[in-house]
């Protein structure tokens, strides 16, 4: 492969490909958080009472019934409580992302500083102790470990804001030396009253805060840690190439979530060994297998190419923050995130209800067996989006060096917003197969389009800090996305609304693409 690299580059060309070795690795763990959607039916069926109809309690005998079983009225209560009880579980992954992106501005400027292998580790470390932790919760001491964490933080926060706001008084002075010994003394006290008082004994709720800490927070910060570092390590290996590799490496982010699709992957295990099992050993994957990756990980001996020299200097986060076209870069991201993951955290029960619908509509009445065979091949449409998110990964960002970033946003853009506009009517194992694979095509081009669009505007040097900034957006998206999709099922039975407002903010930022090719244009005159 020709590139216009530094020499110092030269002795260390194969070097490149180890490097991308280990950031496909690092990322095809990390993406896993996007197979999240096959979780939620086993975990509500292990944290939240039983649903049945009255025509079911007749059937089933009210000495069958368990005691805490809910009780509705027909199929369509059901639906509805049943709808409820998996949004409240979908936060843990709105949390995840949110987490994700929040502590990616810190991994990225530790990833500027450090390198990339430290980081990385550190994410590996994180995701895969909260997947442990999570598969652990039918062990009452985690519920106890975990509220004593919790305390210990708002501990440690009580006592920085105290230093913030009073430790520049005299240290002699009384209430500077004793007041910190009184906020542990208080926070240690109130944190006995309370978990004798609460935890373990409202399993509803200490399950759901335990998932949206563990696969939800600490998940998500293991992955904001580790995932900017294999990106910006890359772009400085392959500056030419800046949106195909790119595209190369997150591919694997997308073909994570292919493996929790399939029965002989996490789908599979899930249905022969459980969820809680299934977590423990994703944990173990998790830490493994991405330290293996973060050690083929490093930044080349030099990371200013030639082009940059000439065009435009390297912009530190502060500067960015400053940049009237990093919050266009944003508003972008946030669109095309948005409607991304508002499909992939509920295409799996999204695509086996529309198939519900539509034999329902076509006359049959169907048993309890046949709706849940109909439900499972949902699995389908989550394998095809996570494949063709994967692909999309890579065709969008070599068309992106090819054609250039404007062409390739407005092309890829407008694509997504006519598939969001039709989603919801969409009622065959066909028609939805092509509908989530388009998603995914055009979902994982933001991963590849991004980060080269940063480092196109930034400079190389601080991408990891300036991308950090950037996806800010995609964690803001996740919570909007997964609350959207939510309250748009609950108050209407459908998704449509929320697609609708997904694909019109996709148009709006295909408009926007070109704006910010002009302002490119401007800058680099200017800098000339």
């Amino acid at each position: 492969m020709t590139s216009s690299t530094p020499e110092a580059i030269s002795p260390n060309r194969n070097k490149r490909f180890q490097v991308l070795a280990g950031a496909i690795l690092v990322q095809l763990i990390l993406g896993t958080v996007y197979g999240y959607s096959i979780f939620w039916e086993p975990l509500t069926a292990n944290i939240f009472p039983t649903i049945i109809t009255e025509a079911q309690q007749i059937t089933s005998g009210s000495e069958n019934i368990h005691p805490d079983t809910i009780i509705v009225k027909d199929e369509i209560a059901l639906n509805v409580e049943l709808a409820k009880q998996q949004g409240i579980l979908k936060y843990a992954f709105s949390i995840c992302i949110l987490s994700f992106a929040t502590v990616m501005v810190i991994a990225g400027r530790v990833q500027d500083v450090k390198g990339p292998t430290i980081p990385a580790v550190i994410g590996g470390l994180l995701m895969g102790t909260g997947f442990i932790y999570a598969g652990l919760m039918t062990n009452a001491i985690v519920f106890y470990l975990a509220h004593a964490l919790f305390a210990g933080v708002v501990t440690l926060l009580i006592l920085m804001l105290f230093d913030t706001f009073l430790g520049h008084l005299d240290k002699e002075s009384v209430i500077v030396r004793y007041t910190p010994m009184g906020i542990m003394t208080t926070c240690i006290v109130a944190s006995i009253m309370l978990g004798n008082q609460y935890v373990g004994k409202v399993a509803e709720l200490d399950r759901l805060l335990l998932l949206w800490g563990t696969i939800g927070f600490m998940a998500g910060a293991g992955i904001g840690f580790a995932y900017v570092c294999p990106i910006a390590a890359l772009v400085k290996w392959f500056p030419e190439q800046k949106g195909l590799v790119s595209g190369i490496a997150v591919a694997g982010f997308g073909l994570g979530a292919y493996l929790f699709s399939q029965k002989w992957g996490a789908l599979g295990y899930i249905s022969q060994q459980g969820i809680f099992p299934f977590f423990i050993m994703h944990g173990v994957i998790c830490i493994v297998g991405i330290t293996i990756g973060a050690m083929m990980l490093c930044n080349p001996p030099s990371t200013e190419t030639v082009q940059q020299q000439k065009i435009l200097p390297d912009s530190t986060w502060q500067e960015t923050l400053k940049d009237p076209a990093f919050y266009l870069l944003w508003l972008m991201f946030f669109s095309g995130a948005m409607a991304g993951l508002m499909v992939i955290g509920i295409i799996k029960v999204f695509a086996g209800e529309q198939l519900v619908i539509a034999a329902s509509e076509a006359g049959r009445i169907l048993t309890a067996t046949e709706k849940s065979d109909i439900m499972l091949k949902g699995a389908a449409a989550v394998g095809l989006l996570a494949i063709f998110n994967a692909v999309g990964r890579i065709v969008w960002g070599f068309l992106s060096d090819k054609i250039g970033r404007t062409a390739t946003f407005v092309a890829m853009f407008s694509l997504q917003a006519g598939v969001m506009f039709f989603l919801a009517g969409m009622k065959t194992e066909a028609t939805l197969s092509i509908g989530a694979a388009l998603v995914g095509f055009n979902f994982g081009g933001n991963f590849a389009l991004f980060p080269s669009a940063t480092a196109d505007f930034f400079g190389a040097k601080h991408l990891g800090a300036n991308y950090g900034w950037v996806f800010t957006a995609y964690g803001i998206a996740g919570v909007v996305g997964i609350a959207a999709g939510n309250f748009a099922k609950v108050l209407t039975g459908s998704y449509a609304a929320a697609f609708t407002l997904a694909a019109c903010l996709c148009l709006l930022s295909a408009g926007l693409a070109i704006v910010l090719q002009r302002m490119h244009k401007k800058n680099t005159s200017d800098k000339r």
